[in-house]
């Protein structure tokens, strides 16, 4: 059989179902494979959109999320989507072409050396040399991707080798995940020290979504009744009328009072990314002492002053600390914050936030309870971490780490192919949907729904409100915008205009109840 036979029988003893990307000429022989395979390729109308969309199969199940391109500038195309997965330590396997051996070595036709273009963004990144490494390599790609903190791996793969014939190979076995455990001694001193301390409090981070430890956490805060804030990609594991829930942490920080972490003596963190908040904003001091539980050791900060580092499953963690904490009898310091923020977020006074504040109730209310929400990347983002409330965990996407613009429509697309029988919504400003708005005609061929709102305000808003902030004159964040009902029509789409919560209510409803894609666009502050 031809190498490029074998790649995808390796790849498809690693459980691959969907594999996004889009064909060249360097690509061919695999893509002349993938034909034959039970593995489901999803052509794309942009490399960068593909991978969103991978990272986006990364982020709901847990396994890598595996996307294509060809050389070149095919490979630079899906750098942008491959850093947001592996910044926000998402698993995901980018696959490359390659030109062929034979001119690597000089000056040639798309030729540039990719795995230095992927060298700082992936765990794992290797060429195929050589036809008989390829189950090797690809076990490697795929463990790399998951083991311990998640995140991407490349593999490029020249096209004389895809057709070159290999006997007597096949793919590598897939040994059981091993369950590591924190040690019972530090278990121990650390509720010792979270018994002793005045004000703790918990700090959710995403990788509990990745381990899946959504229930032992809910049972630690409930059992131990000690207060807790999420990070933005956290959202939702608390449900949001529970007592101790204290909402989200990141972005522009609350007034002074406002701020539970900076209220606090010991921040117990489970699951925390620094990228996902960093440390100097909310222990500029580096008084507030740190238990961390994760899956890893966590990552040297002067801000975030680790007193125990237990690393091992998170669930099993939690729930064996739980046993050992006294619960709490007195959170009034953190009930007086709960209180001054639930305030804050019932706010009805904010006019110029009155529309997209009523947009997020709208959604909260209205969304079945299982649907997925993504964010894209811009002022908005900071409106759904604040005033949407999801009442499930891990169906509330918003990139927090790399945070790039654009990822929010192909993640649809992802999601809903996930997720055919349940809502996708997809939350965007006008400057993020038109980076990546070709994948419409993805979703539209694919007869995909989903609804996608476009905040319309004809400005880069986000960075407007920091140059407003740093006491600049806004420059250069101004531009002019399509028609989004004739763009929507002509990908097939349906399209509503909202300009106020009540219209958007009617026009999520029947956005709900549709068969094809629909726009909702939103006049904008």
């Amino acid at each position: 059989m031809r190498a490029s036979d074998l790649f995808v029988k390796c790849l498809e003893n690693e459980g691959v179902e969907f594999i996004f990307g889009i064909p060249g000429e360097e690509n061919i022989d695999l893509i002349d494979s993938i034909s034959r395979s039970r593995i489901r390729f999803i052509v794309c109308r942009h490399e960068q959109g593909a991978a969103f969309m991978a990272d986006t199969y990364g982020r709901l199940t847990g396994k890598p999320g595996v996307c294509l391109s060809t050389l070149g500038p095919g490979a630079t195309n899906l750098v942008t989507g491959v850093a947001n997965a592996h910044l926000d330590k998402v698993p995901i396997v980018a696959i490359t072409g390659q030109a062929s051996r034979d001119r690597l070595h000089k000056e040639s036709h798309q030729n540039i050396d990719t795995l230095k273009l992927f060298s700082g963004i992936t765990k794992y990144n290797a060429a195929v040399i050589v036809s008989e490494a390829i189950p090797e390599i690809i076990r490697k790609a795929f463990q790399a991707s998951t083991s311990e903190q998640p995140g991407a791996s490349h593999i490029q793969l020249p096209e004389d080798v895809a057709r070159e014939n290999v006997d007597n190979l096949s793919p590598l076995y897939i040994p059981e995940k091993v369950v590591y455990e924190s040690v019972g001694k530090q278990i121990e001193e650390s509720a010792n020290i979270i018994n002793a301390s005045e004000r703790p409090i918990v700090l959710i981070g995403n990788g509990v979504n990745r381990s899946k430890a959504w229930d032992a956490v809910s049972r630690f805060v409930d059992t131990c009744n000690i207060p807790a804030v999420s990070t933005f990609m956290a959202k939702g594991i608390i449900p949001f009328k529970h007592p101790r829930n204290l909402f989200v942490v990141g972005g522009k920080p609350y007034p002074p009072g406002m701020r539970p972490l900076h209220a606090s003596d010991l921040v117990i963190a489970i699951g925390f990314d620094l990228v996902e908040y960093d440390p100097i904003t909310w222990n500029s001091d580096s008084k507030r002492k740190i238990i961390n539980i994760h899956t890893s050791t966590a990552e040297t900060d002067e801000h975030f002053p680790v007193e125990i580092d237990l690393v091992g499953d998170i669930s099993v963690t939690v729930s064996r600390l739980a046993n050992l904490v006294k619960k709490r009898t007195d959170t009034s310091i953190h009930d007086e914050i709960r209180n001054k923020r639930l305030a804050e977020l019932n706010n009805g006074s904010d006019s110029v936030h009155k529309v997209p504040r009523g947009l997020m109730k709208v959604l909260t209310e209205d969304l079945p309870a299982n649907s997925t929400l993504i964010s894209d990347v811009g002022i908005h983002k900071v409106w759904v971490a604040r005033w949407y409330h999801p009442s499930t965990p891990n169906r509330t996407i918003i990139y927090n780490g790399f945070a790039s613009m654009g990822g929010s429509l192909p993640a649809a697309v992802s999601a809903k192919l996930l997720r055919p029988n349940e809502s996708v919504v997809s939350v965007c400003g006008d400057g993020g949907f038109l980076m990546n708005v070709q994948e419409l005609e993805t979703a539209s061929r694919l007869q995909l729904a989903f609804t996608v709102i476009v905040l319309n305000n004809g400005s880069y808003g986000l960075i407007k409100q920091k140059q407003e902030d740093s006491g600049y004159k806004p420059e250069y964040i101004s531009f002019t915008n399509p028609d989004f009902k004739m763009l929507a029509e002509s990908f097939g789409a349906n399209y509503c205009k909202a300009s106020n919560p009540e219209e958007f209510r009617a026009a999520l409803k029947n956005s709900l109840e549709s068969k094809r894609v629909c726009i909702i666009e939103v006049p904008s502050p």
